[in-house]
């Protein structure tokens, strides 16, 4: 039996039969049953809805929570929910950037790329369009994503031990926002992305889990003598593997794909070396991770925990897996025929363009042979304003008719490449928080909170943004996706650290002030070791986004109550120093129609130079959204 059907059974006959029959057989004492169904409208105002203020999302949340507690030993958890996004029902019009232009100066500007499937194409000259791609309208693969926990919970009558099985999330870690050691489970960034909700966000697991009390077990003296008091430990075992979960919008026509408002940007294709963009390339994306379900390819961690100096602490240490991919080349397909990378579309109209394999070595040669290469001819023509691929390509590929430039371009070429998790994460990790009672301040005498998180990754992957190629030019930027897997891939340590500060703030000018501001300020520092020339994620390579030595990034978030708690404000603020990014989340809840109707207004807001960092990813992702959710 393996070990997918070991976890499916053990949870399905525990939960199932046992919540449910042996609920009704106590007359469903201690059974609990709750939910909540979310309609969110959200409307745009960046590039994405062509600097319109109109409808970008339609998110919809419908979840079920139930519980049950036969005894003081025993506890079954269940938790479900259908998640999507109507916009595309909704008739909406969303344009994103797509493959280089042909017909812009230098080449640099893209066509717009139509992502709602209502939308379409619109035309020669707005030829990419999502036609039949709505993968966002209904997320309801059952096992991985309507399933947010299906557990049997186990525990000692001396509280020695607890013993979890099934699906369900466990978070790490002491910092908000940034996650340094919340590494168990990956993140779902199509919704929301990442400023969602992390208790939303990440991705359950079929897992199992034991935490051990030591003092209960009587093995806590040795500990205490060394100043550890109420130590424990956890131990994890997670058979399933899950990537972070997100959408490039991709207007390859052998490859569409939709993300949506949250989807990531089709990458620019720029050479440095003559600011020009880089024509009539597209790609095909495959997802490759490693196998489910496997005791070789398996996730284990631990947890140690205890107080020690008036606060709590923690040890920890992962071996998982990379939730974000590492890029590879693979082969390529010449199409003769078409410009815009599209089989279906011949020389002549009613024909289909002439499919032509290009091996990774052969195309790594087009492109970069230095004199006759790809880049060597694009770079001669940089002051025309467009030109046929056949002008641009040297002589391997002209006798398939690439150089019949007189009517147009009528080539292009789409290469396969693969988005590798098979990467695994190797990491270690401390946390510590404590009241700074010494430290007590203002009108009401509060002391602050300090939090710190530390942790240390080994043999961390990066794309090079800077490669020698087969026949040994040098290329960087986006020429450098163009390479063999062991030039463009290498591997780094890297540490990261968190200093925290929460603080329940009373303002001593306002007399009538209710209950406190809480607030939390973060300081984050990434320290990667010899960085230079590593890409921050590609393929975002066009405009330089790279690794710097040390990333520091800083949050803060506050929230207050007003008129009695019915009216609740809450905002959060993000900052990139390196690369200058900010984000903002402000929500304003209204909690004045009882315990069950609870309206919300949400403004999410980017600042990011192109492709620059993670806020330079979403600066197009700019929305104002009003929800209505019913919690029963």
């Amino acid at each position: 039996m393996t070990i997918r059907k070991v976890f499916l059974a053990t949870t399905i006959i525990g939960g199932a039969i046992g919540a449910t029959l042996g609920a009704f057989a106590y007359d469903l004492d201690n059974f609990t049953v709750g939910g909540r169904v979310k309609q969110g409208i959200s409307f745009g105002y960046a590039d994405i809805t062509q600097d319109m203020f109109k409808i970008a999302q339609m998110n919809y949340i419908a979840e079920v929570d139930t519980s049950w507690k036969p005894s003081k030993n025993v506890a079954f958890t269940g938790n479900f929910w259908l998640r999507g996004d109507w916009f595309d029902s909704a008739g909406g019009d969303l344009l994103a950037g797509g493959i280089q232009d042909y017909n812009s100066p230098g080449f640099r500007d893209q066509f717009g790329y139509h992502i709602n499937r209502r939308g379409g194409a619109r035309g020669s000259q707005d030829q990419f369009g999502n036609t039949v791609d709505h993968q966002n309208r209904y997320l309801d693969d059952f096992e991985d994503e309507m399933i947010r926990e299906f557990a049997v919970k186990i525990t000692d009558d001396n509280n020695r031990f607890a013993f979890k099985v099934g699906k369900f999330v466990r978070g790490w870690g002491q910092s908000d926002g940034i996650r340094l050691l919340d590494v168990l489970h990956a993140q779902d960034l199509r919704m929301k992305g990442v400023l969602g909700d992390s208790d939303e966000i990440r991705i359950p697991s079929w897992m199992a889990t034991v935490d051990l009390n030591f003092d209960e077990m009587g093995i806590g003296k040795p500990f205490e003598w060394i100043g550890l008091t109420k130590p424990g430990l956890e131990l994890v075992f997670m058979p399933e593997h899950h990537k972070d979960e997100f959408i490039i919008n991709n207007p390859t026509p052998t490859d569409t794909t939709s993300g949506g408002l949250y989807g990531f940007p089709f990458p620019y294709l720029i050479d440095p070396e003559s600011g020009q963009g880089i024509p009539f390339f597209a790609a095909n994306l495959h997802d490759v991770t490693p196998r489910e379900f496997s005791v070789t390819d398996a996730t284990v961690a631990a947890r140690f925990k205890f107080q020690a100096l008036h606060g709590e602490g923690t040890l920890n240490a992962y071996y998982g897996w990379q939730e974000l991919p590492i890029i590879k080349m693979r082969d390529s397909v010449l199409y003769v025929g078409s410009p815009n990378n599209d089989p279906n579309e011949g020389i002549l109209p009613g024909t289909k363009a002439l499919q032509v394999p290009l091996s990774q070595p052969l195309l790594e040669d087009l492109v970069h042979a230095r004199g006759i290469g790809y880049l060597s001819a694009l770079r001669a023509v940089q002051f025309l304003n467009s030109g046929p691929l056949g002008a641009l390509l040297p002589a391997p590929v002209n006798p398939y008719g690439c150089s019949l430039g007189i009517i147009g371009p009528l080539c292009s070429v789409t290469t396969n490449f693969d988005l590798d998790y098979r990467y695994r994460k190797k990491l270690l990790g401390a946390t510590f928080t404590r009241d700074m009672v010494e430290l007590a301040f203002g009108p009401k005498d509060v002391a602050p909170v300090f939090r710190m998180e530390a942790s240390y990754e080994f043999d961390k992957p990066f794309n090079r943004y800077r490669v020698t190629t087969s026949n040994g030019q040098d290329a960087h930027g986006s020429p450098a996706l163009i390479s063999s897997v062991d030039e463009s891939v290498t591997f780094r340590d890297q540490i990261s650290v968190m200093v925290g500060f929460d603080y329940f703030l009373w303002l001593p000018f306002w007399e009538n002030q209710e209950s406190s501001i809480f607030t939390s300020f973060q300081l984050f520092n990434i320290i990667t070791d010899e960085s230079k020339d590593l890409m921050f994620q590609s393929p975002y390579a066009a405009f330089g986004s790279k690794v710097h030595p040390v990333q520091t990034y800083a949050t803060f978030l506050w929230w207050k109550g007003l008129d009695d708690g019915r009216l609740y404000l809450e905002g959060l603020a993000a900052y990139d120093f390196q690369n200058e990014g900010f984000a903002y989340r402000q929500r304003v809840d209204f909690n004045y129609f009882g315990d069950s109707i609870r309206p919300r207004l949400e403004w999410i807001h980017y600042e990011g130079k192109t492709e620059q960092g993670l806020f330079g990813l979403y600066d197009n992702a700019d929305a104002v959204e009003l929800s209505l959710t019913y919690q029963f």
